[in-house]
């Protein structure tokens, strides 16, 4: 029987890497019956609910889990709280799983994104140089470098970094985003061609937008999440939902606060006052924005569960003066 579990353990894992989370979840969720891949299995179970955009879930699963705080579990832990705006419950989480040393890089590159995120751009500047002293950390800690650069608006500085890196030596995971800032560097700079485009407009969107900012293509885009097929993974708006309005509402929501800063792109979350749609099977008015690093050019929207956490603190007057005074490190 084991031999099944180890068998459903390692599918999902393949489904996982493929992005395929609703069968990765199925058979995780097989392997979590078997004690031995239980935590490993609860693992990736959490890290699928945050990258589908359930947070409520996440949150639900680890409270459930509350005396199985392993240093993996913390590192999700910090991430929801991040993802939530609850900065000081993040670094707290993070700043216990630097006590096991198999996991001191990963916790030290995580609390400096936190930083970069909260507008303390020096420290995490330190933070990300020591990383880069580290051959498995070197590439990943330059990149969230050059991407601080751009946070700062010090573009010049970020072309001069981003040419020291040697694409073929950095790890799959991370050559998207090294395409993406060898474009998006000279579109800041000014210097982006016509003749530079030869990138597909629905599999490498985010890059073809640098060329086409037309409102159609981005409604085009947003609509997409229109689709009930899509809901399982996506969110769902509402057929009714006029996207323009929503569009619009959003732009103006975002102006006056921060974004969480994941990989190349800003992302806004915040809860409206009426439902937008479906995120799995429950009705949400959580949504979540897209936008290009250190700008406030919309990439996409879609609904997301926020947990009870979230509505607990909200987004109250004072938490948005707080969020509007950090400003993500963005010079203004």
């Amino acid at each position: 029987m084991t031999q099944n579990y180890m068998e459903a353990y390692f599918n999902g894992i393949i489904c996982f890497q493929k992005g395929n989370y609703t069968y990765a979840r199925k058979w995780f969720e097989i392997s979590y019956n078997d004690p031995k891949f239980r935590d490993d299995s609860l693992f990736q179970i959490i890290e699928i609910y945050l990258k589908e955009g359930k947070y409520d879930k996440a949150r639900k699963l680890l409270e459930e889990n509350s005396d199985n705080q392993t240093i993996r579990i913390k590192q999700l832990y910090g991430l929801l709280e991040n993802i939530e705006y609850n900065f000081n419950a993040s670094k707290r989480y993070y700043g216990e799983c630097m006590s096991d040393s198999k996991m001191q890089n990963k916790s030290l590159l995580s609390i400096a994104k936190l930083y970069m995120q909260t507008g303390d751009t020096e420290v995490a500047r330190k933070m990300f140089e020591t990383l880069q002293l580290n051959k498995h950390f070197k590439g990943q800690s330059t990149i969230d470098l050059v991407c601080l650069n751009i946070l700062e608006r010090e573009y010049k500085d970020a072309e001069r970094l981003f040419k020291k890196i040697n694409e073929t030596e950095l790890p799959q995971k991370l050559s998207y985003n090294y395409r993406f800032l060898n474009i998006y560097i000279k579109y800041l700079l000014g210097t982006l061609k016509a003749s530079d485009n030869c990138f597909d407009p629905i599999r490498e969107y985010t890059i073809y937008k640098l060329f086409d900012n037309s409102e159609e293509i981005l409604l085009n885009h947003i609509s997409k999440h229109l689709n009930q097929r899509d809901k399982e993974s996506n969110g769902c708006f509402f057929k009714y939902i006029d996207l323009k309005k929503l569009l619009s509402d959003a732009r103006e929501k975002i102006k006056n606060i921060n974004a969480s800063h994941f990989g190349t792109a800003d992302l806004y979350r915040f809860r409206l006052d009426t439902p937008i749609g479906f995120k799995d099977d429950k009705i949400t008015n959580d949504l979540c924005v897209v936008t290009m690093i250190g700008k406030k050019d919309i990439l996409t929207m879609y609904p997301v569960l926020l947990s009870d956490e979230f509505d607990k603190e909200g987004f109250s007057t004072n938490k948005e003066l707080i969020l509007k005074r950090n400003c993500g490190g963005i010079k203004r």
